[in-house]
């Protein structure tokens, strides 16, 4: 009897233990740790000369990570254009999505420092092979007033849902 008392105590032990080792090792997985990545999405030559710049960012993270300040910039002019400070996992294509005029400085660049990595976009934005395609065209400025929106800030879009 009572060997059986110290077996099933052993047991109950190593329950505990796993069940521990197991919610540690969720933690430790729901602890933001990895970079962000920015990605230059591409560009739209609009009807008036003027250009819509699309970014977006991969989060390998498998929580929400905020980026703001320094730390989360614009190179070239103005550092905050409203662009995102939270960035959700997975992929995100057209996260910010802008407005410039004919002309803009072509070094414009997006960075992000996060855990000890630095991400920044291309500084090619200009480039032709950036220029969208229809489809994904479409895509970037779906839900947004491209005429009547300020220039070189990030415009709202609603994200929720898209991968």
């Amino acid at each position: 009897m009572r060997r059986a008392a110290v077996v099933l105590a052993l047991a109950g032990a190593a329950v505990v233990l796993a069940l521990a080792g197991a919610a540690a090792a969720s933690a430790a997985r729901a602890q933001p740790r990895h970079p962000v990545y920015l990605i230059y999405d591409g560009f739209i030559v609009n009807a008036d000369g003027s250009r819509t710049l699309a970014f977006g960012y991969h989060n390998v993270n498998h929580v929400d990570v905020t980026v703001a300040g320094d730390d989360n910039a614009f190179l070239a002019g103005a550092a905050d254009r409203s662009q995102p400070t939270v960035f959700r996992p997975g992929r995100h294509r057209f996260a910010c999505v802008m407005v410039v005029p004919d002309g803009v400085d072509a070094r414009l660049q997006w960075r992000v420092r996060f855990a000890g990595h630095t991400s920044t976009t291309t500084p090619r934005m200009l480039d032709p092979l950036y220029a969208l395609e229809e489809a994904s065209a479409l895509r970037a400025v779906e839900g947004i007033d491209v005429d009547g929106a300020p220039p070189g800030t990030c415009l709202e879009r609603d994200t929720e849902g898209e991968p």
